[in-house]
């Protein structure tokens, strides 16, 4: 059976349009020659695609049921000519990104969208985890570049680049009554504490690490989760707890009194093998994530 795809358009468009006239101001072709590519695809197929009536088509069952089949073909075809050309072009063909759970908001997936738009043919690959994770992805070639909360622990097999920053709060299960106090560290000492794991793996928990009693987390979701339903408390970012602080879940209170005017930071980061080419897909990353604003 020698089928075309010039056979196919002619039939496709025909379905969508409901005439072979409209068909052809479609393709740009002669009604004429829109019919019979159409016809010749019905000889070829052995089944009648439409019911020939004075004033319209009908399609048929047999037509309903080429008619994905057809589209699919079609499609294909274009992804085809997309992917050959960019080759041509010299386009990178995959990209796979590490990045912290806690850091996927919306201006995260909106990097994604126009990384996709941009490159339609790439093979794109995201993987979540914690901050070590993302560290162990990049050095083992899992990831070709990572995007996570600042470890503030350089290695030196990778490259650095600073991306944004935001505030870091003291939030709390409201059991514990600490509701906008100034609680000092002898007072918390005996209070459950959930710190972040990475920074244990990192042997950085003392700068982090308040009270007595610790239950480590590696996922921020978690922790907020944790002091949502437990008398607990940790160090989280601002912008995780927003919805929380609302609804009265957690509550925040502070670590010494310039806090209450002055928050703490933390920032981002955006790390890759050191001495490894980027690609353009790589480069616009990159540029996008280190464009991004503060947050607030």
């Amino acid at each position: 059976m020698a089928v075309t795809l010039e056979q196919l358009e002619a039939f496709v468009e025909t379905v969508e349009r409901g005439s072979f006239k409209q068909a052809s101001y479609r393709l740009g072709k002669h009604t004429t020659t829109i019919s019979g590519l159409v016809a010749n695809l019905e000889a070829e197929m052995g089944l009648d695609l439409f019911v020939r009536k004075p004033r319209s088509l009908e399609i048929t069952q047999y037509g309903k049921e080429i008619y994905q089949y057809a589209k699919s073909v079609i499609r294909e075809n274009e992804h085809l000519a997309i992917k050959a050309n960019s080759l041509l072009q010299g386009v990178p063909t995959k990209l796979s990104i590490a990045v912290d759970l806690c850091l996927t908001d919306d201006r995260w997936f909106k990097i994604l969208s126009s990384i996709m738009t941009k490159y339609p043919t790439l093979e794109l690959q995201v993987l979540n985890g914690d901050p070590m994770q993302v560290r162990s992805w990049v050095l083992t070639s899992q990831a070709d570049i990572g995007f996570s909360l600042n470890t503030f622990h350089r290695h030196h097999e990778l490259s650095v680049a600073d991306g944004y920053r935001f505030r870091v709060i003291s939030v709390a299960s409201p059991s514990l009554g600490l509701k906008n106090k100034v609680v000092s560290a002898e007072e918390l000492r005996g209070e459950l504490q959930v710190g972040a794991l990475f920074m244990k793996q990192l042997g950085q928990e003392e700068t982090h690490n308040f009270s007595n009693r610790m239950l480590y987390s590696n996922n921020m979701q978690s922790t907020l989760a944790l002091i949502k339903s437990s008398p607990t408390w940790g160090l989280l970012p601002e912008f995780l707890c927003y919805s929380a602080l609302k609804n009265g879940d957690v509550e925040q209170f502070f670590l010494s009194p310039t806090e209450t005017t002055r928050p703490n930071q933390w920032s981002t980061e955006v790390i890759w093998a050191l001495g490894k080419p980027m690609n353009a897909a790589m480069e616009l990353f990159l540029s996008e994530v280190t464009a991004l604003a503060d947050r607030e």
